[in-house]
């Protein structure tokens, strides 16, 4: 069965994928229209010759967190991701985080193996054939991770080498704001802790050339709804959910479909296409996730 894009845009369970276009200026208030905070890339570029900082979008990580990209000066497609969570986590959530990884490795099929990072105790890497490299290690206890974007050139050591770097930055990290909401989001909170298990400790919400996206987080879990027009990932995944195997009509929007593993698309009448997932994939119950679904299509009307 194939997991819709958002849930492959995990920080510890697989590729991340990411939008080129510049979202507006984040002012970290709840009635703000944020961005992924792109200052761990700003704060980077100056100590990498040849690279400069570009913005990203959040995408759907454990824990929430940040992104922004470091962009090669003289090959525009030469691009790594660069995700930041927002909360630390202890030693034994960063190896469950590597086991799920690991698992993930194998779900999709990459003809590859998690591997030791080599930067740091509990680190790993990821170098399949079929897509870009990616590593995961932990500065301060937060986990970051770096990846080869959209499957371009770039390879495992530079990944080592930006981590390296990113160990001895002066200053250290940048200091993440654990609460980024949109009010438009408050309705789903309820449902979303029911999927989380707990109250949502972490947020990331944006609303991104007029989409709206929603995340809720705890230390081991999140849960997304994303939006898209026509062509977005969100749009591409409601076809392919539609006319998958494993999907089932659901009572949300103007049309819905939801996966047996409880991954859910649906359209609104203005052609906006909303897409839910969670992770890890055992917090995707298929009841509770259509009850989030529910509870939150009145924003996308």
């Amino acid at each position: 069965m194939r997991r819709i894009t958002a849930a492959v845009a995990v920080v510890l369970l697989g590729l991340v994928a990411c939008d080129s276009h510049t979202p507006p200026q984040t002012v970290r208030t709840p009635t703000a229209t944020p961005t992924a905070a792109g200052s761990l890339c700003e704060r980077l570029a100056p100590q990498l010759t040849g690279w400069k900082a570009a913005a990203a979008d959040s995408g759907l990580i454990v824990p929430l967190g940040d992104g922004c990209s470091l962009v090669d000066a003289a090959q525009d497609s030469h691009r790594v991701r660069v995700t930041l969570s927002a909360a630390p986590v202890t030693d034994a959530q960063f190896a469950e985080f590597r086991k799920s990884d690991a698992e993930r490795i194998t779900e999709l099929g990459y003809a590859a193996k998690v591997i030791d990072g080599e930067i740091g105790p509990g680190s790993w890497a990821v170098d399949p054939a079929a897509a870009g490299s990616w590593l995961v290690f932990r500065a301060g206890n937060r986990p970051i991770k770096l990846s080869v974007e959209d499957g371009g050139s770039g390879t495992l050591d530079e990944l080592r080498s930006i981590a390296e770097t990113i160990l001895g930055l002066p200053g250290g990290l940048p200091t993440a704001q654990p609460i980024i909401a949109r009010p438009e989001c408050a309705r789903g909170t309820a449902a979303a802790e029911r999927l989380l298990g707990g109250q949502a400790v972490l947020r990331r919400d944006a609303l991104a050339d007029g989409y709206l996206s929603c995340q809720w987080g705890s230390a081991t879990r999140s849960v997304v709804v994303r939006s898209g027009g026509l062509g977005s990932d969100p749009s591409l995944d409601f076809g392919y959910v539609k006319g998958g195997f494993h999907s089932h009509r659901v009572n949300v929007g103007i049309e819905g479909w939801q996966q047996t593993d409880g991954e859910l698309v649906f359209r609104t009448a203005k052609d906006a296409y909303i897409e839910l997932v969670a992770t890890p994939g055992s917090t995707l119950h298929p009841g509770p996730v259509v009850a989030l679904a529910q509870a939150i299509a009145p924003a996308y009307a």
